[in-house]
């Protein structure tokens, strides 16, 4: 009975760490690379077919400031750039024009390419998937150098 309970209590609070993702997109990591370039799967749950390239993107470097890159089909978790409360107050005072027509944010990834075939997580829905890499070393140096975050040195 108590295994039981512990089995319930473990399921239910799975469910509460996916129902409190608020981003309307999905993600999925495919490779990290050795240069720490992560390589993932992105699809809007709202825009569906609409999604478009260029929110793809911006979305996936969302994924990697905030809320990092979970672990599966061999990929290792990636925790997210910004970690403290701090750290995020600093971003979101330079996020609108990191984001702007003629931001920075598109030197941290390549040009996204649609996939064919569906996560299995989206079931028969239909959806518009890219494959987007954003390059995370560099990211974090640009954020190190605008003093977002902290050097991973720092306190050594």
């Amino acid at each position: 009975m108590r295994e039981f309970a512990i089995i319930i209590l473990m399921l239910s609070s799975n469910f509460c760490v996916l129902a409190q993702n608020k981003d309307p997109f999905q993600i999925e990591c495919v490779t990290v690379e050795s240069n720490n370039s992560i390589t993932i799967k992105i699809w809007n749950t709202k825009s569906g077919k609409k999604y478009k390239q260029e929110q793809a993107r911006k979305d996936a470097i969302i994924a990697v400031l905030f809320s990092g890159v979970p672990g599966n089909n061999g990929c290792v978790m990636q925790k997210p750039i910004l970690s403290t409360q701090e750290e995020k107050e600093n971003f979101k005072k330079i996020e609108k024009t990191f984001f702007s027509k003629k931001g920075s944010w598109s030197n941290y990834t390549r040009e996204a390419t649609t996939e064919n075939t569906l996560p299995e997580s989206i079931g028969e829905k239909s959806w518009k998937v890219y494959i987007v890499s954003v390059s995370k070393d560099i990211l974090r140096r640009y954020l190190e150098e605008k003093k977002i975050i902290k050097t991973l040195n720092t306190g050594f």
